[in-house]
């Protein structure tokens, strides 16, 4: 018994070491507690809109729903980029970007490199959210 445990601890500990590794390498927190200020930048058809997130519970909301974990191992198909949520604060921005579509899939950053879901409940208040301020989806 000695013997096993001797060899399944190490090995248990190798897996805990690669899987903490591989978690901090390939995603990425998306961490929105530093927010002061959201921007909404919309553009689609003949809406070309760009203006600040005021409604206090809207705010409250979409840092709540915004919120996760991104991954560097998915290539959604959805388009990007027709709307764009930057939150900014404290010297820092980040900047979100809701698939066109209707699934719930999220892109961290302009580069095709971070994507993470949000649950179909979180999506649809997104897009409730944005319809107040002009935003229409899906917008492809």
């Amino acid at each position: 018994m000695k013997k096993l445990l001797k060899i399944l601890l190490p090995l248990l500990l190798l897996l805990v070491t690669g899987v903490v590794l591989f978690n901090a390498i390939f995603t990425k927190p998306v961490s929105l507690g530093f927010t002061e200020k959201i921007t909404l930048n919309y553009v689609y058809g003949n809406k070309d809109i760009h203006l600040e997130i005021t409604d206090r519970e809207d705010f409250i909301r979409l840092i709540s729903i915004c919120k996760g974990r991104a991954n560097a191992f998915e290539w959604p198909s959805c388009g990007f980029g027709t709307a764009e949520l930057i939150f900014e604060g404290n010297g820092k921005s980040v900047s979100i970007y809701p698939a066109c579509d209707s699934c719930g899939t999220m892109r961290l950053g302009k580069a095709d490199k971070y994507f993470y879901g949000i649950s179909d409940k979180n999506r649809r208040s997104l897009v409730e959210i944005l319809a107040k301020y002009g935003a229409t989806f899906p917008c492809i």
